[in-house]
């Protein structure tokens, strides 16, 4: 069997070399990656991460989605309220907050146990080996994580004394140093001698529960053990001669996928003010706690569109195929002592909380933008999808878009990209195709833009990276 991979986290590809030899399938090498970019990728994600699946059975040729995203904790303790802000240079400005009281309880380790006991074909020993080694033996961070930690690294990531240990290699040296997580592979050693979802059970969930216990969190035990995913709540829509599969709610991503796809389709004279109404619209009326999932279920159904973290896509050559796109917020900088895993931040991110920091969102579905997509097009099965927080939907729409113009999966990649804010001032790269007014342009290739990967299988297999963010592919 042979397999390709498409990521933004360059890592992925030793990971995916080193099981090379025991003829692994996708579901094998998307675990590896999945994990290893966990532990490579400071800041853009962390062992505590949570995100979301999107996927094709080849056996049974059917598409499924898994939603493992963050939830909030049931209650949050009086007393522990206390808010620490972090404001940063990174897209120009951002407000976020830290601390182990912004911790939401994620769903990647469902995720990987689904995948593991239903697609994988080698032992766990096997696909974790090669992030045990190097959260052991040490790396240096990739470009997307210096780029980040160039604005995040001090406010961010040093005012906790732990971090500030494990990270202060990146402190003398942020090009060179090198950082060595062995907490962390003590931790995962213990997750391949008994399974994923002993992180919600066992002695791992013990540890991180009294870190954020301690430092002021507000996650429980109940929390950790009562964490389920959700499956197939999906939806199949038509753009022009591609089927799009992808999550029909709560994640609000696909149905804004589909919105940028529409308004992309309007005058090139009009795009500006159609895109920043895509935005305005996703504010008002998709940006809140309560049953989302029916409101974007009924919104995606009664859609017609004329003739939108870290992003791991794999396919192999029996037709399987795995989307996956898994965040841990812009990180809360604490990491647990004892297990060496950074906690998120999913309750601080001031964009995705419309009622506030620690607001009411007791027990719900926190809101996500990730949109892992399969695509069916003529010729034959693709995956797609990107990180880039509210630049997911618009970068996804506009590859897309460019694909049923060339039919060529990299030239639509490589096109540049633009975006348009909810205020009408957009950023946009140097070559766009479109007149944009009111732009800031960035450099080629700017990492704001997320980083669309696309993998696949018609006569034989492909895979796509971004340059935008590491530009990671590989084959066997």
């Amino acid at each position: 069997m042979n397999v390709s991979l498409a990521s933004t986290s360059e890592y992925t590809v030793k990971a995916a070399e080193s099981i090379s030899d025991l003829s692994p399938n996708a579901a094998d090498v998307l675990i590896t990656s999945v994990v290893t970019a966990m532990v490579t990728e400071l800041g853009v994600c962390s062992p505590t991460s949570a995100g979301l699946l999107t996927f094709h059975d080849g056996e049974r040729n059917t598409q499924h989605t898994i939603d493992g995203y963050f939830i909030s904790p049931n209650s949050f303790k009086k007393g522990s309220m206390e808010k620490h802000k972090i404001t940063m240079t990174y897209g120009g400005h951002i407000e976020t907050y830290a601390g182990a009281n912004t911790f939401a309880i994620p769903g990647i380790y469902k995720i990987l146990d689904f995948i593991y006991k239903n697609y994988s074909s080698l032992p766990l020993k096997n696909l974790l080996e090669f992030p045990i080694k190097i959260s052991k033996d040490g790396f240096k961070i990739t470009q997307p994580t210096k780029d980040y930690f160039i604005h995040s690294l001090k406010p961010l990531y040093m005012w906790h004394d732990e971090s500030a240990e494990v990270l202060k290699p990146l402190e003398e040296d942020l090009e060179n140093g090198v950082v060595k997580l062995i907490k962390l592979s003590e931790t995962l050693a213990h997750l391949s001698d008994n399974d994923f979802d002993n992180f919600y059970y066992g002695d791992i969930a013990n540890e991180v529960l009294k870190t954020i216990e301690d430092e002021g969190g507000h996650a429980t035990k109940k929390d950790f053990e009562t964490y389920e995913i959700i499956h197939d709540s999906k939806f199949e829509q038509y753009f022009k001669d591609l089927k799009i599969t992808g999550h029909n709610g709560p994640s609000i991503g696909g149905l804004m996928v589909l919105k940028y796809l529409d308004a992309l389709q309007g005058s090139s004279k009009q795009i500006e003010n159609k895109l920043q109404d895509v935005y305005l619209y996703r504010k008002e009326n998709l940006e809140f706690f309560g049953n989302r999932k029916d409101k974007v279920g009924k919104e995606i159904k009664n859609f017609n569109i004329s003739p939108s973290t870290v992003q791991v896509n794999t396919s192999d050559t029996d037709n399987h195929h795995f989307s996956i796109t898994f965040s841990s917020g812009y990180g809360s900088g604490v990491i647990c002592k004892n297990t060496g895993m950074y906690l998120n931040n999913s309750l601080g991110e001031i964009e995705l909380n419309p009622q506030g920091f620690l607001g009411e969102t007791k027990g719900e579905r926190l809101i996500s933008n990730m949109s892992p997509l399969i695509i069916n097009s003529k010729n034959g099965i693709v995956t797609i999808g990107s990180p880039g927080a509210d630049r997911i939907s618009s970068s996804l729409a506009q590859v897309i878009n460019n694909y049923t113009k060339n039919n060529n999966w990299k030239i639509s990649i490589d096109e540049p990209r633009y975006h348009v804010n909810m205020d009408g001032t957009s950023r946009s790269e140097p070559g766009v195709k479109v007149n944009i007014k009111n732009t800031t342009t960035t450099q080629a290739n700017d990492m704001y833009f997320g980083g669309v990967c696309v993998t696949g299988y018609d006569s034989e297999l492909f895979s796509h990276g971004d340059k935008r963010r590491g530009d990671a592919n590989w084959k066997n």
